[in-house]
């Protein structure tokens, strides 16, 4: 990520902090490789950097180049307070129980926080989980939920970065709207519910007046430059993909999952981007293989998986995307902007999307006695096959924890709404003291 500030002690801190963990501690999938995933894509559809980019105001530019340096300092700081998890029982335990309950890193467009929250895992090597990028997918947002509590009594095997919503502002007007129809019209079927979501126009796919969220990132192989943070089309990047930028630099993810929800179950499925028909790379097949893994366990569990189907073989491509065609697909697709799925790997992560069917939640207006089992059983998943232990490899020794049980204890704070308080005000002093000793201020 492209800086050009001094940031003074915080960064003296962060670079101590750098030195003092394990060797291991940084662990990501290198950049080549997935520059060289993606090489044939980028030459098949033409870089967008090469298209006239728009005019923008300069006081616009200005404005977003704040909020994307304020990002990047925010999801720095969380990176570093991540290690003082191993400080002594219980100033540790307190930090854990701030990083699980969620820090602020980020704002979106109407200035609502964006939250991440930072589950350490067995191993540092980070795996991150996103929902809510698109507001009206309600679905998505409660798997994410749902995985949030999960990780709250269970230790995962990869350090682990949640946003559940991304763009808290689509997602809540979103979901104003579905309480007001659960209100109005309880117990109503899905093609009902389909007719009224699509007269209302879908409310809170995105924000107003901007360009589809998934399509709002930096070319192929590019990192965010924070003095100018455009898009490869040269459009100002949301605050909300600001922070999310933030928080993948700050934290080098390896692997990351995009819960998102598709508006019928014929669709539905768990899918690898970049898919591996135009890319035959070990990226591409690892990617692939993962998502196909993922698809067939939640098949078992009652999720709807029938996107991944093709007649009884199983793909990790979308339906539609024809082998043979994929190609002018993504050409089209490129024509909107870089998605995620296609930016992502280029920075060498392993990025698979979830679709979930249907965006209605399990308290919504739909009559759906099997939605909570659903999404539960599809959080579920993304925990035990996205963020456990690989398959084929031998379980490395877990990282040593202290002698007290910390999980029980903080799950008794989290329900006495206690310790949040008590970790903001150590990690703050914490901070202070470490910039008097590097002489700042």
């Amino acid at each position: 990520m492209t800086r050009a500030v001094d940031h003074g002690s915080a960064q003296v801190v962060g670079d101590r902090l750098h030195r003092a963990a394990p060797p291991n501690a940084w662990l990501h999938v290198s950049r080549a490789a997935g520059n060289a995933a993606l090489g044939a894509v980028h030459q098949a559809a033409g870089p967008l950097s090469a298209q006239r980019a728009p005019k923008l105001d300069p006081a616009k530019v200005a404005t977003a180049a704040q909020q994307a340096h304020a990002s990047a300092d925010a999801a720095q700081a969380l990176s570093m307070l991540r290690w003082l998890t191993g400080l002594p029982w219980p100033m540790g335990a307190l930090v854990q129980l701030q990083l699980m309950a969620g820090v602020q890193v980020g704002v979106d467009s109407s200035g609502n926080p964006v939250q991440a929250h930072v589950f350490p895992g067995q191993i540092t090597e980070v795996a991150m989980v996103v929902a809510g990028v698109h507001g009206s997918e309600q679905s998505g947002v409660e798997v994410a939920e749902r995985l949030l509590k999960q990780l709250m009594t269970t230790k995962p095997y990869f350090t682990v970065v949640i946003v559940p919503k991304l763009f808290p502002g689509n997602v809540d007007s979103r979901a104003a709207w579905e309480a007001d129809l659960a209100r109005k019209q309880s117990g109503i079927a899905v093609g009902k519910y389909q007719q009224l979501r699509d007269k209302a126009g879908d409310i809170g796919r995105s924000s107003a007046g901007q360009e589809d969220p998934n399509r709002q990132f930096p070319d192929l192989g590019k990192d965010l430059d924070l003095d100018r943070p455009v898009d490869a089309k040269g459009r100002l990047i949301e605050p909300s993909n600001l922070a999310l930028l933030g928080l993948i630099n700050a934290f080098k993810p390896s692997r990351l999952v995009s819960i998102h929800a598709v508006k019928n179950f014929t669709q539905a499925g768990i899918f690898a981007d970049p898919h591996p028909s135009v890319r035959n790379s070990q990226l591409a097949q690892d990617s692939d293989a993962l998502a196909i893994a993922m698809a067939k366990e939640a098949e078992k569990r009652g999720v709807h998986v029938a996107g991944n189907k093709r007649g009884t073989a199983w793909s990790s491509l979308y339906p539609g995307q024809d082998p043979k065609k994929s190609a002018e697909q993504i050409k089209r697709e490129n024509a909107k902007g870089r998605s995620l799925g296609q930016w992502g790997p280029s920075q060498g992560m392993t990025v698979i999307t979830v679709e979930v069917g249907e965006q209605y939640r399990s308290n919504s207006a739909v009559n759906d006695p099997d939605r909570a089992a659903e999404l539960e059983a599809e959080a579920g998943v993304i925990r035990e096959i996205f963020l456990g232990p690989p398959q084929a490899t031998p379980t490395p020794t877990p990282a040593p924890t202290p002698a007290v049980p910390v999980q029980p204890m903080l799950v008794a704070a989290a329900a006495a709404g206690v310790g949040n308080v008590a970790a903001t005000d150590l990690a703050q002093r914490f901070m202070r003291y470490r910039r008097g000793m590097d002489g700042g201020p």
